[in-house]
């Protein structure tokens, strides 16, 4: 009896995915935070792209922002940080 093929694992990459590591990939990952937390009503959060590491040939970017564990600052949908 010969055994059966197994399936081949799904791929973790989607051809959807950006690049969040190049500098083009941070800054839309920049928009996408604001964008998602400015529809939930939060108009007070500020992102910002920072080189990160990497070498010359390949710098590493990333994104920083004023969210506290994953939430906005205080002051709520308003726009008023404390």
């Amino acid at each position: 009896m010969r055994a059966r093929p197994r399936p081949r694992p799904a791929s973790t990459r989607r051809a959807e995915q950006i690049d969040n590591l190049s500098a083009p990939g941070a800054q839309r990952l920049s928009e996408m935070i604001r964008s998602f937390w400015s529809a939930a009503g939060f108009n007070n959060i500020r992102t910002e792209i920072v080189h990160s590491g990497g070498s010359g040939e390949a710098p590493v970017w990333g994104v920083r922002s004023n969210l506290r564990n994953a939430l906005p600052p205080h002051g709520g949908a308003n726009g008023d940080a404390r």
